[in-house]
C-alpha cells in the first residue's frame, strides 16, 4: 500500500513513517512523507497513494485542501487526518471533505495501528465489491453478446418472415433502445441493415438458380406481400436488377 504522509513537522513525517514500518498487520507499507501541501501536491500528481495521513494547519496551505483534492481525483484512498487541534469544525470540515477517520496528535502508535487497520479493511471491502460489480457487468456483456448470437441466428432462419426489432427486443426482455445499440455493438450494423443485408445475399443464391422465379425469391426472403419493393431494395443494394443479376451469371 502506497502511503503518504504530510506534516510540516519533518521529525513527525519519520515518526509516522517508522510507526507504519513497524506494524505487523498484513500489509506491505511503501511510506513517501511532504513537509508542505506543495511537496504533497508534486507527489500525488506523479504516484498512485492508496492512503493519505494528513496534518491541517500548515504553512502555505490547509491539509484539508489535499483532503479535498485527493478525493475529487482519487475517490477510492483512503485519508486519515492528523490535527493537534481537538476542535469540532476541523472534525467536520474533515469529514465533509471526504476523510476516512481524525486522530489527534501526540499519535501513539497502537492508536494509529487500529484507525490504519480499520481503513485498510474498508479499502479492501470497496474494492472487492468494486471487482464483484466488474464481474457482473462482464458475465452481463457475455450474455448480451450471445442474445445477438441468438438473435442473428434467428433472422437467418426466419428471414422469409416478418422481422422487427421491437419484437425481438421482447424476445430478449430489454428495451427497444438497449437492442439497438447491442445489435449494433454486436454487427455493427444497425438491425435494419443486418436484415437488408443478408436478405439480399440470400437473394443472389435463389438467383444463382434459374428454376425460382423471380417473384419466388422475393417471398423467400420477406417479400411476401410487396414483391416490387424486393426488386428496388435489391436494385439499390446491388446495382443492378433481379433480373439483370440473373442474366449476368448465366
Amino acid at each position: 500500500m502506497n502511503v503518504l504522509v504530510v506534516d510540516d513537522e519533518e521529525i513527525i513525517c519519520e515518526s509516522i513513517k517508522a510507526d507504519f514500518n513497524r506494524m505487523d498487520c498484513g500489509i506491505t507499507f511503501d511510506v513517501m512523507t511532504a513537509v508542505s501541501v506543495a511537496e504533497a501536491e508534486i507527489i500525488l500528481e506523479n504516484e498512485k497513494i492508496d492512503l493519505l495521513v494528513t496534518d491541517i494547519n500548515m504553512p502555505g496551505g490547509s491539509g484539508l485542501l489535499l483532503v479535498e483534492k485527493v478525493r475529487k481525483k482519487n475517490p477510492s484512498c483512503g485519508i486519515l487526518v492528523i490535527s493537534a487541534y481537538d476542535d469540532f469544525n476541523y472534525v467536520r470540515n474533515a469529514f465533509t471533505l471526504g476523510a476516512d477517520d481524525y486522530i489527534l496528535k501526540p499519535i501513539a502508535f497502537l492508536e494509529l495501528k487500529s484507525h490504519v487497520e480499520k481503513i485498510a479493511a474498508k479499502l479492501k471491502s470497496t474494492e472487492a465489491e468494486h471487482s464483484i460489480t466488474d464481474g457482473q457487468a462482464e458475465e452481463k456483456e457475455k450474455t448480451a453478446v450471445f442474445g445477438m448470437e441468438e438473435v442473428t441466428e434467428y433472422i437467418r432462419q426466419h428471414a422469409d418472415e416478418k422481422l422487427s426489432a421491437a419484437d425481438l427486443a421482447k424476445k430478449m426482455a430489454v428495451s427497444y433502445n438497449s437492442f439497438g445499440k447491442l445489435f449494433k455493438d454486436h454487427t455493427q450494423m444497425s438491425f435494419s441493415n443486418y436484415v437488408l443485408h443478408y436478405r439480399m445475399e440470400l437473394a443472389k443464391e435463389y438467383l444463382s438458380d434459374s428454376s425460382i422465379k423471380i417473384k419466388q425469391v422475393a417471398s423467400k426472403v420477406g417479400y411476401k406481400e410487396n414483391p416490387q419493393h424486393f426488386s428496388r431494395d435489391f436494385t439499390r443494394q446491388v446495382g443492378v436488377s433481379p433480373k439483370e443479376y440473373r442474366e449476368n451469371r448465366n
